[in-house]
């Protein structure tokens, strides 16, 4: 008889095999089985368009591309960071685009994509269109660990994300599954009352502010080249900063589950930061499960 023993590592598995003839010798043998582990699926979103999804998408691939292989998901209609990845070209490391189509048109089967996914990536950044809402949130919310929300200064650009928030922590699938939720500062003054208001607002909800992306050139020089801000030849150590928060937050929660809280206190939450944050009566309207989830 030939005992078994395994032993599983972050990236492979090995099983070391002891047969009667390495008992009497006294020996084993090992095989390494090369499996990894499920990629970290990061969604940038936000309802409202211009807040800057695709700059966050963009320099977050390139900054992880730093750790391992990186993918994405470009779901925006618009395809920026997908026409940003044509101008990377096979510039080293090589950022994989995964196919939207297959799976929107049930070719291959989310299992499937799943472990193709994870053959091919560590990590995995989807960018969304404006107007993200269900049924698409719901589909991208399924294979999603955290989702991270560009915000833009504009006082109209924090409603819209506010409305955002709501919408997802009330989303039946959300709550059935939660995420990890930050947000991202784009552009923003710390100094403002707007961007006070916001993060008190967010506090309330436990969502932190995970990072402040700077309003420079450097990132429009970045995009035009098909490159990240770190990339660069000439390299701001403020800007560098801002990407090192974000990602050491990322890992730090990409191996935790996150509960749902308390739906009526989720809603007396957002009622009482949406009218401080808003100035208007909050609106108790949910998101409204289809038939096909009721009767599952």
């Amino acid at each position: 008889m030939i005992s078994i023993k395994v032993h599983n590592s972050n990236d492979s598995t090995l099983m070391t095999t002891r047969s009667p003839q390495d008992k009497a010798s006294g020996s084993t043998s090992t095989v390494r089985v090369i499996s990894r582990p499920k990629a970290t699926r990061i969604m940038i979103a936000n309802g409202k368009g211009g807040v800057g999804k695709t700059t966050v998408t963009t320099n977050l691939l390139s900054h992880l591309s730093l750790l391992g292989p990186v993918g994405l998901f470009d779901y925006d209609t618009q395809g920026s960071a997908s026409f940003w990845l044509s101008l990377r070209g096979e510039r080293e490391p090589v950022i994989t685009r995964f196919s939207t189509k297959a799976h929107d048109r049930g070719q291959v089967t989310r299992s499937w994509m799943t472990h193709q996914v994870a053959q091919k990536a560590r990590y995995v950044v989807t960018d969304t269109p404006a107007g993200l809402s269900s049924p698409l949130l719901d589909k991208l919310l399924i294979d999603t660990d955290i989702v991270l929300i560009p915000v833009s200064p504009s006082q109209i650009d924090i409603h819209a994300t506010a409305a955002f928030v709501k919408s997802l922590l009330l989303n039946p699938q959300f709550r059935r599954r939660p995420v990890k939720l930050g947000v991202v500062m784009n552009r923003i003054r710390k100094n403002t009352l707007s961007f006070h208001k916001l993060e008190k607002f967010l506090s309330t909800l436990d969502i932190p502010v995970v990072s402040q992306v700077r309003d420079t050139q450097f990132y429009v020089k970045a995009a035009e080249a098909g490159l990240g801000v770190n990339e660069l030849s000439q390299k701001s150590p403020a800007d560098q900063k801002s990407w090192v928060q974000m990602i050491r937050w990322i890992r730090a929660y990409e191996s935790t589950v996150p509960k749902a809280a308390d739906r009526s206190s989720t809603q007396k939450k957002l009622r009482d930061g949406t009218e401080q944050l808003l100035g208007v009566p909050f609106s108790d309207d949910e998101p409204v499960e289809d038939q096909g989830q009721k009767k599952g």
